[in-house]
């Protein structure tokens, strides 16, 4: 299919929300793709302790290529466990700023849908959580941000099989007001 009639959808929310599940499950559910999230990758090999601005904005620049990669394979939706919105959001937390690159890249790689995932599901470790900001200002956040970039959002309830419910639910009613 043609990747300019696929539709990003992005799955944004605090650490330990279930973005990854969300989008494996989603991905599969739709029998598309799903894009990682690539600081993962990044911070597999970095130092998570010890980065800067410069690394976000490297961090931004392989999402997006991840992003227009897998979007050729992509059928009809694409599901991405992040977006550039989330780098916004970590620059400014972290750094007071958010770099003006990263800024351009959300102008001119927009997502069409976002679900926001909300904070009810358990908090589960993981070395790259740092846990530094809490879970409701994150939320928070996402949400204000989705609004601000006019972006239409779902927020994503509950846990196991009623949370990927939910998202589903979510899809449709945003897939029948594009079909209208």
């Amino acid at each position: 299919m043609e990747s300019g009639n696929i539709k990003k959808i992005a799955i944004i929310g605090a650490e330990s929300t279930g973005k990854t599940a969300l989008c494996e499950q989603l991905a599969l559910h739709f029998n598309t793709v799903w894009v990682p999230e690539f600081a993962r990758e990044y911070f597999n090999n970095s130092d998570i302790y010890n980065y800067t601005l410069e690394d976000l904005e490297h961090i931004a620049i392989k999402q997006v290529e991840l992003e227009e990669k897998l979007s050729k394979r992509a059928n009809t939706l694409l599901f991405c466990d992040t977006a550039l919105i989330t780098l916004k959001i970590w620059a400014e937390l972290e750094f007071g700023t958010c770099p003006e690159s990263i800024k351009r890249f959300m102008k001119s790689n927009p997502y069409d849908y976002y679900l926001i995932t909300n904070n009810d599901v358990a908090w589960e470790p993981d070395p790259q959580r740092l846990n530094k900001f809490p879970r409701e200002q994150i939320f928070e956040m996402n949400r204000e941000a989705a609004l601000l970039e006019k972006v239409p959002f779902g927020i994503v309830l509950g846990a196991g099989d009623l949370r990927i419910l939910n998202a589903k639910e979510h899809l449709r009613t945003f897939q029948n007001k594009q079909s209208l």
